[in-house]
């Protein structure tokens, strides 16, 4: 507060010094170019009588009296034609000096001295001029003495200054550093019931009042903000879980769309088994009974030959068509007969079923045999038990893979923390649930690029994916391409999932992540599903962006590899 006042006093004594100071030097000035100006005109009147009648020895002793005045240091007078009639030099040491200008009377300061030029007047005509050269020495001096006076002046009001300053502290500053003091205390605890006490009606007094009003208004509101954040706490709990349960309601729905291919998926593997072991037990007596005693007859070569024939049956690959088995039919059954084999038709059926199709001339020995009959049949049921038991393994293992999607895809709830996750296993876990409209008529292209695991809620990214293959595949009416790509793009890992089906209209793609908003007929769709994806992947501080023409709708999603919701 005192260095305030001492500023303001400051700032206030120099405006009005400086102007008191250039005021005073300007007055100094005007007053010494005035008493030059008066003398030189009385020394001209002086010298006028002697210019108009060329007498120059009366100008020069009129000029000579110069030498009383010590700040004179130059005299001359000038005749109208601008001739030197008389001149003085204090230290008699000629020096050169300026022209009269059309006799003009005239004044300047010029360094330390001060030029001036009186026009000499007589019977009312101008007969000359007179030069006198002053120095300002005197002038200067008592400039400096006067700066001296008014600084120590300025100095002593200062000093002044000061005193009245602490004085005015204890009832100007005293009350507002208080009132600082309580505000810093209210602002550290938070109390504001704290109240200023009062100590006058003065101005202070008054701002304490209205300072007071303030921290109740601010208490105020302050308990109707708790109160606020306490109901919105609560709402937002709720609306957490509400939000929670419509996503368990959503993948219950996808679940339920999806139940009737997982049951066919399943079904398929365990008729597959079911079919196998009915084989398996038709045929396992039979050559439990009758192998040993086949085997014995059989002689080396042939038997060599037998064991090639289950090898080939067993490790073929193939899946004929019904267009391909009738090619293979006709064609073993033409060598066959061309070399003489009676029943050519029965055992090229049995080589196909058993999948040996080619090089068929490589076991003519074989069906050459007396015993040729039983030598193929064993054969057939040999090499149908093993590929039993390859069906019986491949079936449960799909069996297993479907379940162990399923088991995945239907948790309710999610982990609260998250887990490092390979984002594609996601993608392969939904793929496998959609196999059955998949397979009808979809052509899935993968491009799955070398990615990091990435800490994610992997149970709600497969809700994302879900979502999105889910429209997909009904936007082709389960027939067309899609194609699922998965690379890595600066910070981020991408999965990109294009489809052939017949696009999203320009005027609803900004609408497609609205909540309720669909495009499928009434009961088909709750318009919830991209909502709830948008969301999630909000939440893992992702991006979600779909492009869109007739014939290629792609949706982007963009998840952070360093991602935490901490």
């Amino acid at each position: 507060m005192i260095s305030i006042i001492l500023l303001v006093s400051l700032f206030s004594l120099l405006i009005g010094f400086s102007y008191v100071i250039v005021s005073t030097i300007s007055n100094y000035k005007e007053d010494m170019k005035n008493n030059t100006i008066i003398n030189a005109t009385l020394i001209g009147d002086y010298c006028a009588v002697p210019l108009d009648f060329g007498m120059s020895e009366n100008a020069q002793e009129t000029l000579e009296k110069l030498q009383n005045i010590p700040s004179v240091k130059i005299g001359i007078v000038y005749n109208n034609e601008n001739e030197i009639f008389a001149e003085f030099y204090k230290n008699k040491s000629k020096i050169e000096v300026p022209l009269p200008v059309n006799n003009k009377s005239w004044s300047n300061f010029e360094g330390d001295y001060l030029n001036v030029f009186q026009n000499i007047i007589y019977d009312n005509k101008s007969v000359g001029t007179i030069y006198l050269k002053v120095s300002t020495a005197e002038l200067t001096q008592k400039i400096r003495n006067y700066l001296i006076t008014i600084g120590i002046l300025l100095f002593a009001l200062l000093f002044v200054s000061y005193f009245i300053a602490l004085g005015l502290q204890g009832i100007l500053s005293e009350p507002i550093l208080k009132l600082t003091k309580a505000t810093k205390d209210i602002s550290e605890v938070g109390n504001y019931k704290l109240r200023v006490q009062k100590h006058g009606n003065d101005e202070i007094g008054i701002l304490v009042d209205e300072y007071n009003k303030m921290l109740e208004k601010i208490f105020e509101r302050e308990e109707s903000l708790k109160q606020r954040t306490n109901e919105l706490t609560i709402t937002l709990g709720d609306l957490k879980q509400t939000q929670q349960k419509l996503i368990d309601t959503e993948k219950l729905a996808a679940l339920g769309q999806l139940i009737a291919g997982v049951a066919h998926e399943i079904n398929t593997p365990l008729g597959a088994i079911r079919s196998s072991i009915g084989n398996f037990k038709n045929s396992i007596n039979i050559i439990l009974n009758d192998y040993p005693a086949f085997v014995i007859n059989l002689s080396e070569r042939k038997k060599i030959l037998f064991s090639s024939l289950i090898d080939e049956s067993v490790n073929n690959p193939l899946v004929l068509s019904s267009k391909e088995e009738r090619f293979f039919r006709k064609k073993i059954t033409n060598i066959l007969l061309d070399h003489g084999i009676e029943n050519a038709h029965s055992y090229a059926d049995t080589f196909v079923d058993m999948l040996v199709v080619e090089n068929t001339e490589e076991y003519l020995e074989l069906i050459q045999d007396k015993d040729a009959e039983a030598i193929i049949d064993m054969a057939y049921k040999l090499s149908g038990l093993q590929r039993s038991t390859t069906n019986i393994e491949f079936a449960a293992a799909r069996a297993s893979k479907v379940v162990f999607a399923l088991k995945n895809f239907s948790r309710i709830g999610y982990a609260d923390e998250q887990i490092l996750t390979n984002i594609i296993e996601g993608i392969e876990t939904v793929l496998t649930l959609y196999n059955n409209q998949i397979k009808q008529g979809v052509e899935i292209v993968k491009s799955y690029e070398e990615i990091p695991e990435i800490l994610c809620y992997p149970d709600e990214l497969n809700q994302v994916w879900t979502n999105i293959l889910h429209n997909a595949i009904y936007a082709m009416d389960l027939k067309g391409q899609l194609v699922i790509k998965v690379y890595k793009e600066k910070e981020f890992v991408v999965v990109s999932i294009t489809d052939s089906g017949k696009g999203i209209l320009p005027s609803e793609i900004e609408k497609i992540f609205n909540p309720f908003f669909t495009t499928k007929p009434i009961g088909e769709g709750s318009g919830i599903g991209l909502d709830i994806a948008k969301r999630i992947i909000d939440k893992h501080n992702g991006k979600i962006l779909v492009e869109s023409k007739p014939g290629k709708t792609t949706f982007r999603v963009f998840l952070p590899i360093n991602y935490t919701n901490e």
